[in-house]
């Protein structure tokens, strides 16, 4: 009876499934090992879209450590947090990456850059950024917290940062959205 029920499973008599054949065969073959075969590439996480060097210009007198991933893979949404200082001099660096899909639902890819483009301040450090996906800005919605955003492959980035007289760091955030954005 147990020779019967294993020679009709599926996966027949060593319970192997298709499922597992077939990863055996990519592993095999090389194709799950990073940049190696010719298997679609995935969009590096968050926390692959910048360096700690990119971002040590933003702290030059302080250690800035890895990034710390989150991600709602459901959802379509993945944050890297970076950290440095301390009291108030403490500051929070996200740089996040949403599906534009799920931000911005059943919305067509004009609207969603005239809608970001619209959301720039006029007479205020907010700006439209050039060169950057179909649409990119800086705002600056306190003088402690700055975001800069673009809209690109159809995803949307946003680098934050959170801090004293982050303001005043405008175009080293907006340098990062840059450099992240190259990387989507």
């Amino acid at each position: 009876m147990k020779r019967q029920y294993l020679d009709r499973c599926p996966g027949g008599r060593f319970g192997l499934g298709s499922g597992f054949i077939a990863a055996v065969a990519l592993v095999a073959a090389g194709l799950s090992a990073p940049g190696r075969g010719t298997a679609a590439a995935q969009a590096p996480g968050p926390c692959g879209l910048l360096t700690t060097a990119e971002i040590q210009p933003l702290a030059p007198n302080a250690t800035i450590g890895a990034g710390v991933a989150v991600s709602v893979d459901a959802s379509g949404l993945g944050t890297c947090r970076y950290t440095w200082g301390t009291g108030a001099g403490r500051f929070k660096l996200d740089v996040t990456v949403n599906d534009a899909s799920r931000m911005y639902s059943s919305m067509a890819a004009d609207l969603i850059k005239q809608r970001l483009n619209g959301s720039v301040t006029p007479e205020t450090a907010d700006a439209v950024v050039s060169g950057v996906g179909d649409a990119a800005v800086f705002r600056a919605d306190s003088a402690v917290y700055v975001h800069a955003t673009a809209y690109s492959k159809g995803r949307v980035l946003q680098v934050q940062l959170d801090g004293f007289e982050a303001r005043e760091m405008k175009d080293q955030v907006i340098a990062l959205l840059k450099s992240a954005a190259s990387r989507l």
